[in-house]
């Protein structure tokens, strides 16, 4: 979803401390200081860089980013380089961090609005569009290989399925392969309020593979947060990503902008466990059903920078003390006020 002005946000989120002269680490916390900042108007191949709104890490170590719309320009994955460690993303040279552009082919602004993209074993990428919304396969040169089918409660209609701009954000293969995890941003018509300002249902979307095919196997609620300090125009808040973790729980990343204000960026841990199974509902409400449980894992408030339009994450590699690593990107909209960010989390293993 394009999102545009960041502005300033508060709060802070704090380590616990111990008895111990050398406290453990905390569960989660920001790797290095501040963000990689990728200058504005960079370009690689003639095709202008940002509008990062997916990523995931390749078995060299590069990363692939899909752009979302820029109105007419082909639609493009760009492959990023740069470098991890315990002063988080950094590069010794910004121009050099994209290093390669996969075009889609025939696809471009005008069809396809990308959100989300997942790597398969096989080397084939996985791109969610939220318009439709779709998820399409692709080779590694951009050839356009099918679509994944979609439920026909998602497809954009009359007073049921998506709402303008608010599709298939979220996209992720499970370790291993076997699942795929996608959802709506905000609730579908028939499920909940337009509202922007409200909580609302989504339906977190898990396919299963069965030999080379991913089929639609089950749908969760997840309940978004409200927004509990609206502003007087622009606002919204929505499911942007997911993250399956070993254990089968999931990452979700909420993202939250009020005009005048800015963003507000938040990571919950979701577990399924007791949750309901709703691929059968039509419609959510009058139904009884379980939704899937969220906890707090991070806050970006008060990290000692303004966090931008945070809309990506994957695994990072593990840093030489056993810490895993988690990598976000923004997604700057094409706007000379908004910033490219690639930042990383340390994250405790033990806590995963």
């Amino acid at each position: 979803m394009r999102i545009a002005k960041p502005l300033l946000l508060a709060g802070l989120l704090a380590g616990c401390a111990q008895h111990s002269a050398v406290p453990p680490p905390p569960p989660v916390e920001l790797l290095g200081r501040a963000p990689l900042v990728l200058p504005f108007g960079l370009e690689m191949d003639g095709l202008r860089v940002g509008g990062l709104s997916g990523i995931v890490r390749e078995p060299a170590g590069t990363w692939l980013a899909v752009v979302d719309n820029d109105q007419e320009t082909p639609a493009r994955v760009f492959r990023l380089a740069f470098e991890m460690g315990e002063d988080g993303v950094t590069s010794r040279s910004l121009k050099d961090v994209p290093v390669g552009a996969i075009r889609l082919e025939g696809l471009d602004g005008r069809n396809f609005d990308g959100e989300g993209i997942a790597l398969e074993a096989s080397g084939n990428l996985l791109v969610s569009s939220e318009t439709e919304p779709s998820i399409r396969r692709v080779s590694p040169d951009g050839k356009i290989l099918g679509e994944l089918p979609v439920p026909s409660i998602f497809k954009a209609g009359k007073g049921t399925g998506i709402r303008n701009n608010e599709g298939f954000e979220p996209l992720a293969l499970a370790p291993g392969g076997g699942a795929l995890w996608t959802a709506n941003e905000r609730p579908l018509q028939q499920d909940g309020p337009g509202d922007k300002t409200a909580s609302g249902p989504v339906r977190l979307l898990r396919y299963e593979r069965r030999g080379e095919d991913l089929v639609p196997a089950a749908q969760y609620v997840y309940e978004v947060d409200r927004i509990e300090r609206p502003g007087v125009r622009f606002n919204v808040r929505g499911l942007v990503d997911l993250l399956p973790l070993p254990g089968g729980d999931l990452l979700a990343l909420e993202r939250e902008y009020v005009e005048l204000r800015g963003f507000k960026i938040q990571i919950f841990r979701v577990s399924l466990d007791g949750a309901t199974d709703v691929s059968g509902f039509d419609s959510l409400p009058g139904k009884s059903y379980v939704p899937v449980r969220k906890t707090p894992f991070f806050d970006f408030a008060g990290i000692g920078f303004v966090p931008d339009n945070v809309e990506g994450m994957t695994f990072g590699p593990t840093l030489p003390d056993g810490s895993r690593t988690l990598v976000l990107v923004s997604d700057n909209n094409f706007l000379r006020l908004q910033q490219t960010q690639i930042l990383a989390l340390r994250l405790n293993p033990r806590d995963l």
